[in-house]
């Protein structure tokens, strides 16, 4: 059976990204040519689109989110994603798309611009996992051929009560390979990783307006107070305190 690696991810984090009019505020540029209907490159940057003499000369410009700076992929991801369009791969098929849409002004244009953006992105970063030129953390562990089922397990249902017997037996390892596998791929213990996903994915809840106990007994606290202590301890404020 097939396992999604990202679906947890995006659906935690909502990855969007929406065509842009001009290159001010844009952090995804498409380069090509509209005449001859002939792209080259791609540039995605992840931390801050510098303005250049080649950003303002894009044929698509979009504004990337990858959902607020607690995504656990931007510790990840480089600083700037370039891909070059020069063979036929998914990337390069929703990147013409794109452009054609931008160059016609047809009803729903900006909708379907909207939603190949989001696809864009999903195959930018399946490339990124694909291509296992990862460093310790969590591309690493989905990228690792057992231990990716560990944190899958985790990131979609990471309210259970998990045990470290639990990891082991999904790994398919010895408990003392898994747990010095795993430190050296995600650079944490499991239980530490668990922790940090419990917290990561709870504030995200959160902030769209979950109530603490709620969110508390959501992510595997049997009580608000035990909850917010493990916030306060992550975040160093309480979760009533989160703006």
């Amino acid at each position: 059976m097939h396992l999604d690696r990202l679906s947890s991810l995006l659906a935690h984090f909502e990855v969007r990204a929406q065509r842009m009019p001009t290159y001010k505020d844009s952090n995804l540029f498409i380069f090509g040519n509209a005449e001859k209907n002939q792209l080259h490159k791609l540039i995605l940057y992840v931390d801050a689109a510098p303005v250049s003499s080649e950003s303002t000369a894009a044929l698509v410009y979009a504004r990337v989110d990858m959902g607020g700076t607690q995504n656990p992929l931007l510790q990840i991801m480089p600083k700037t994603v370039e891909i070059e369009l020069n063979k036929d791969d998914p990337v390069k098929t929703v990147a013409n798309l794109i452009a054609l849409e931008a160059s016609m002004s047809r009803c729903g244009g900006q909708f379907a611009l909207d939603r190949l953006c989001d696809l864009l992105v999903v195959n930018i970063l399946r490339n990124r996992l694909e291509s296992n030129q990862t460093e310790p953390g969590i591309f690493a562990g989905l990228a690792h051929p057992k231990l990716r089922h560990v944190v899958v397990a985790i990131h979609d249902d990471p309210g259970r009560p998990w045990k470290v017997d639990d990891f082991v037996e999904l790994a398919g390892m010895s408990r003392s390979q898994f747990m010095a596998t795993f430190q050296r791929t995600l650079g944490k213990s499991p239980m530490a990783y668990l922790k940090l996903w419990r917290m990561t994915a709870a504030r995200n809840s959160l902030l769209k307006g979950g109530r603490v106990k709620e969110v508390a007994r959501r992510f595997g606290y049997g009580s608000g107070d035990a909850f917010c202590r493990a916030f306060v301890a992550t975040y160093g404020r309480p979760p009533t305190q989160l703006v």
